[in-house]
């Protein structure tokens, strides 16, 4: 994990300069959708029903699949932004099932908050990812085609700049039993 030159930081700011991650509208013929463990949106009523807890255990590792083959089919390089601090908390990344090892790594992580760094060790992948995924550290996730924001409930609002993109997210989503909706 490296920060990226001021040169590569400004080439990818200004990929997504006009896509608002928080928002999931189209822009400029730009595809997006939701990375998700399930095929619709959830009602109110079914996501209170859901036990998270278990379904982070169940899914995490299609999750990490998923942003492995993104990961490799970009030549072992992605880009990653720490956005957002949940909980940082002995108890609370414990419960997380972090143990007091990954403590070093997880506040080495947290100096580069807000900053775009780059990736290309397949264990620190997989480590920002759980961050992300168990709701500790939520990261937004880039290659020069794809940008994916980490988010809550195993719901990932990503957006694709190229057909050729859109499909590959959509295979790969396919074959780790995850779906875009």
């Amino acid at each position: 994990m490296e920060t990226c030159s001021m040169k590569l930081k400004e080439h990818i700011t200004n990929l997504y300069l006009e896509l608002d991650l928080d928002s999931l509208q189209e822009v400029n013929d730009v595809f997006s959708g939701i990375l998700d463990v399930f095929p619709r949106r959830l009602s109110e009523t079914e996501a209170n029903e859901v036990d998270f807890s278990i379904l982070y255990k169940k899914y995490e590792n299609n999750m990490k699949h998923f942003f492995q083959r993104i990961f490799e089919s970009n030549d072992n390089v992605i880009y990653v932004r720490p956005q957002i601090i949940i909980n940082t908390s002995d108890n609370y990344l414990a419960r997380k099932g972090f143990s007091s090892f990954d403590t070093k790594f997880i506040k080495k992580f947290l100096f580069y908050e807000n900053e775009l760094l780059q990736v290309s060790e397949h264990e620190e992948l997989l480590k920002i990812l759980e961050l992300s995924i168990r709701e500790v550290v939520l990261s937004n996730f880039f290659t020069e085609e794809i940008a994916i924001k980490g988010n809550f409930d195993l719901s990932f609002p990503l957006f694709c700049l190229t057909e050729k993109s859109k499909k590959l997210v959509q295979r790969y989503a396919t074959e780790e039993k995850l779906f875009i909706r």
